[in-house]
């Protein structure tokens, strides 16, 4: 068995946001900017324009980049704002 991986693309002025989603445990945001709020159960990043939250618990950032982040966690909610 094979963890579902769910993919969604925003399409952005100047650039794109890509969320990969591993079951609910792991997720991966490309285009990216920075990072608004973290905490255990809810991350905020600043993309471009627009804003990405995590909704979850225990979650941590494993990985930050210059327009990139990996965190893990129990994923419940992905939110475009």
């Amino acid at each position: 068995m094979g963890e579902k991986t769910d993919k969604v693309r925003f399409g952005l002025t100047g650039g794109t946001i890509r969320t990969e989603i591993l079951g609910s445990r792991r997720l991966i945001l490309e285009g990216c900017d920075g990072i608004v709020e973290y905490g255990a159960e809810e991350i905020g990043f600043r993309c471009g324009r627009q804003q990405v939250w995590v909704k979850g618990k225990n979650l941590q950032l494993v990985r930050v980049e210059e327009d990139s982040a990996v965190l893990t966690g129990k994923i419940e909610e992905v939110a475009y704002r």
